[in-house]
């Protein structure tokens, strides 16, 4: 299972410093058991006790079944338990008390085997999650997603796909209606996330840190438990049956390899756990190696190599064998150029050979390349989903137009430059926006138009306006991204307001009109009356210098 490395990573930093200080605590207890019992005169209060913490404590009643076996077992025990020894204190202490016997203890321990394979039981089963489902109170209104998400979200509930004899259509992945609530911050980290992916298709799920990206992966691939909903694969949970998880290959968005073995070794021990046939493994990890350029690192440790070849060995280890779905979140992040083209050949040859791919990355020209479809992620939830030109051509704000005019002089550039952009804004019928302008060039943002009433109206006056070249572009996948961005930032900001923070704001304000009139010596209002001003200005301040003022205060 490639999940390997990352649960092993969480287990270390999490889990075993749990582990480790609980055990340090109940061996502090059986230390101290005895010395109580001695001091305690009650008989009854000492069996009280000692029954007690080799109830609640498994590493205690372990190990006094051990003693008691080594005590009956072992020559040197024996000669320790000699009443003429001096040394025969601490198993003393240790022994039964009273009539009990050691029969007890193993008892203790047969009912410690089945409660804790019960909570195992518990857990795997899906039932915590439906408890700690109760702490969270939902207000999802369904009524206020796009259209688009709104369409995925019923086709996913309804089963609509799977009910398909078609194998083509059927999802090998299923999001549904999952939730990640964390009730001590109360953070809502997925929302109602429901989407489904076929058979053979790439699907980029994009979003700024902190959308909800990994969270979702983390929950997919079993790492988290999630608060409601969950995920299938090839129509099994991945919550209740671990097969689902042989189908799948993770790439997780940090390094999570095991350092002191060879990126040949690692290899090798990914193929075994897939199940590989032993015959088969040394053919598929050499053809692996020379697809993700590792042939010259195969003898390398893992922590001698660089991060981008990390990132193919990650990616690698992913695809190893290969899965129905592979999660890949940012496998491209530090790679070279050539690196990620030809892990982008590799992507797109797994999706030909109907490998479903779910892709987060940062590089827009690496997801219109290789993703079938796109979503974009907006606090834990899609805000948009379709295929990259229907989502161009819905949230596009129009064309792009570069101008380049011909060079006679730097005054006639400024002055052409200068008549292209007036000409440009006369045209009522539709929406320009200057982006930017140099003495010979100019690009535009133009809206409300189609490419061909565009061309006629540049050829048309071409001439006039002394333009030697110009080109016409729809909107790019990476400013669509931004918009939703500064829809995040905009709404941020409004909130910030909205949540009776001002009080806390207006001091910062202050603070902040003081630092920079000191050097004039300009008086300020008293506290009341700047609180006064300072209100008013909020309320009718633009969006764009309200974000300005929040960016300089976190700065």
């Amino acid at each position: 299972m490639t999940t390997a490395h990352h649960e092993v990573s969480n287990a270390n930093s999490n889990g075993g410093i749990t582990i480790c200080f609980l055990l340090i605590i109940f061996h502090f207890i059986s230390i101290i058991i005895p010395v109580v019992t001695m001091i305690i005169e009650s008989r009854s209060i000492q069996k009280l006790l000692y029954w007690l913490f080799n109830v609640i404590s498994p590493s205690i009643n372990a190990q006094v079944i051990i003693t008691y076996l080594l005590a009956k077992k072992s020559r040197l025990c024996n000669l320790i338990t000699n009443p003429l020894s001096t040394s025969n204190l601490p198993t003393k202490l240790l022994k039964s008390i009273g009539d009990d016997t050691i029969e007890w203890n193993i008892g203790i321990l047969v009912l410690h085997i089945l409660l804790f394979l019960l909570i195992l039981i518990i857990i795997d089963s899906g039932l915590l999650q439906l408890s700690f489902s109760c702490l969270y109170k939902s207000n999802f209104d369904e009524n206020q997603l796009d259209d688009d998400v709104l369409a995925e979200r019923h086709r996913v509930l309804n089963n609509e796909t799977n009910s398909s004899h078609n194998e083509e259509h059927i999802d090998h992945l299923t999001v549904n209606n999952l939730v990640k609530y964390y009730p001590i911050r109360k953070v809502l980290a997925v929302n109602h996330l429901t989407f489904g992916a076929r058979r053979g298709e790439a699907f980029g799920l994009l979003g700024y840190n902190g959308a909800g990206k990994t969270t979702t992966f983390r929950i997919v691939v079993g790492d988290l438990m999630s608060t409601q909903g969950t995920a299938y694969i090839d129509e099994q949970n991945v919550h209740r049956r671990i097969r689902s998880t042989r189908h799948l290959g993770y790439c997780p968005q940090e390094n999570c390899s095991m350092d002191f073995l060879t990126v040949q070794d690692s290899l090798y021990l990914l193929a075994r756990i897939r199940g590989i046939k032993p015959s088969r493994i040394k053919s598929i990890v050499e053809t692996i190696s020379s697809l993700f350029l590792l042939n010259p690192f195969l003898n390398n440790y893992i922590h001698e190599l660089s991060g981008g070849t990390k990132r193919r060995l990650h990616t690698a280890i992913a695809l190893i064998g290969p899965p129905l779905v592979a999660i890949l979140d940012e496998p491209t992040t530090g790679v070279d150029p050539n690196a990620r083209q030809q892990m982008q050949e590799i992507f797109l040859n797994a999706i030909k050979a109907k490998l479903t791919i779910i892709l987060t990355s940062h590089s827009m020209d690496e997801c219109e390349r290789v993703c079938n479809r796109l979503g974009i992620m907006v606090r834990g939830q899609l805000a948009c989903l379709g295929t990259i030109q229907h989502l161009k051509s819905k949230f596009g704000q129009g064309y792009t137009i570069e101008i380049k005019v011909r060079s006679i002089d730097n005054d006639t550039n400024t002055i052409t430059i200068q008549n292209v952009q007036a000409f440009l804004l006369s045209q009522k019928q539709y929406h320009v926006e200057i982006k930017e302008t140099t003495q010979s060039t100019g690009l535009f943002q133009i809206g409300g138009s189609t490419p061909a009433e565009l061309f006629q109206l540049l050829e048309e006056n071409k001439q006039r306006l002394n333009i030697e070249t110009y080109t016409i572009s729809q909107t790019t996948l990476e400013q669509i991204f931004l918009s939703f961005g500064k829809q995040i930032r905009a709404t941020d900001d409004i909130e910030i307001v909205n949540e009776n923070d001002l009080d806390d704001l207006l001091p910062l304000i202050r603070a902040h009109c003081e630092y920079h009139h000191q050097a004039e010596q300009v008086p300020l209002l008293n506290d009341d009356a700047f609180m006064s001003v300072a209100r008013v200005l909020i309320a009718n301040i633009n969006q764009e210098g309200f974000q300005l003022i929040v960016r300089d205060f976190k700065d």
